[in-house]
């Protein structure tokens, strides 16, 4: 397969993950109306993971691939620790101390963070238009979710900024791991989608355990428990097997820059879901961060090597 094959099939696949996270945040709005705690419900979401990943690999009689050197179970935990913790709660947590708005804004910061990274991580030296796009970004954030509103004069809290920024380092730092081993050729994403879970998911019900306990399960009836398998099985299995694939044949900067369209696609499901039109500035921000993608990611120059 051509360079350009390749590079078009991370693309399709980084967009993949990006249209699939854009149902998560009326998915996550459900679960919270509920009663039901998000950290259960990524706790379930790898338990499944992991069990049908595991499956996946008896049934193919590859589960040897499940046996690594203690470099990679190394590398695994610690990609673990950016997916699951880092990143996943660091922004749920952020949510609780800061506006929707606010969060948002710091979230999406992610994309520029990843770029300024993998100059040192992967030594993939973005280009220009990618720098731009991702400040287009911000700007598209800024008018849909601040502009014409007082969110901007509300104060910012120090733990929420805390744990906004804690949540992009651990997306950026996901991302340039992933694209960095996928770049030596030692990772499978199918394994690594598996060992992500396999120990995030052990941090956290044990930390969840210690810490918070369980008592939220109250709330768990079979109707949310059937929501619930959106964020287990299509945004957790699908979109971040589809994300870690994407590694392989695109910088970890352009797929970041993918992935903001998972706003796009969250304000189109909202009215659908949640019975919530957007306001004409979201609209607005929601066509500058399509250009803002379409800009950075269309016919890229050769990648440079520093």
């Amino acid at each position: 397969m051509t360079t350009d094959n390749n590079y078009r099939r991370g693309l399709y696949m980084a967009g993949g993950t990006a249209v699939l996270w854009g149902g998560m945040a009326p998915i996550a709005k459900i679960i919270a109306h509920s009663g039901l705690s998000q950290v259960s419900v990524m706790c379930y979401r790898a338990v499944i993971v992991v069990f049908i990943m595991f499956l996946w690999f008896v049934l193919r009689k590859e589960s040897y691939k499940l046996v690594l050197s203690r470099k990679m179970y190394g590398i695994y935990l610690l990609l673990a620790l950016f997916t699951m913790f880092f990143n996943a709660t660091g922004y749920l947590i952020s949510c609780t101390y800061l506006s929707v708005p606010q969060a948002l804004i710091i979230h999406y910061t992610f994309p520029l963070v990843t770029m300024i990274g993998g100059v040192f991580v992967t030594s993939e030296k973005p280009s220009v238009s990618q720098y731009i796009g991702s400040i287009m970004v911000l700007m598209g954030l800024y008018i849909g979710f601040m502009f014409g509103t007082t969110a901007s004069n509300v104060r910012i809290s120090t733990m929420g900024l805390a744990w906004g920024i804690l949540s992009v380092l651990g997306l950026s730092g996901q991302t340039l791991i992933s694209r960095k081993i996928s770049l030596t050729g030692l990772s499978d994403p199918l394994v690594q989608l598996f060992y992500v879970h396999c120990f995030g998911g052990l941090l956290l019900i044990i930390g969840k355990s210690v810490l918070l306990g369980w008592e939220d399960l109250v709330h768990l009836t079979p109707a949310i428990f059937f929501v619930m398998q959106y964020p287990a099985i299509v945004s957790g299995l699908i979109a971040f097997g589809l994300l870690f694939a994407s590694l392989k044949y695109i910088p970890a900067s352009i797929a970041s820059m993918l992935c903001t369209l998972e706003i796009l696609f969250a304000l189109l499901l909202t009215p659908i879901l949640l019975h919530q039109i957007p306001t004409f500035y979201e609209i607005i921000a929601c066509g500058i961060i399509l250009f803002a993608v379409l800009y950075s990611t269309w016919k890229p120059k050769k990648l440079s090597r520093i």
